[in-house]
């Protein structure tokens, strides 16, 4: 089984508040595609910082997990949706990660 954390942004690289339907909308999608998630407070539990092409860019973010079995299928879905994310978010980059786990 494989878990992916997503973190996501909860404001544009400009520094506006992304609409909490949008949010709400990445969320309802995960949960149906993969039958449930897992999100961190959404009061921004998480601040980063970052630099890209000479610019610094300060994020709240929250995190989403999603378990899945680990396969072509649900990687290929991550991919496209992290350049999904970054469109309809209007992010420079959206981090994904993914760790094998075993579940007890």
């Amino acid at each position: 089984m494989r878990k992916y954390e997503i973190y996501l942004p909860l404001k544009y690289n400009d520094g506006e508040s992304i609409e909490s339907a949008k949010i709400v909308g990445v969320w309802d999608e995960l949960a149906d595609t993969f039958g449930g998630v897992t999100v961190s407070s959404l009061s921004a539990p998480y601040q980063g910082r970052w630099k890209y092409g000479g610019v610094e860019y300060f994020d709240d973010i929250i995190k989403i997990e999603i378990i899945t079995a680990n396969d072509r299928a649900a990687r290929r879905f991550f991919k496209d949706f992290k350049e999904y994310l970054k469109e309809s978010l209007q992010q420079v980059d959206i981090l994904i990660t993914t760790h094998g786990i075993q579940v007890i």
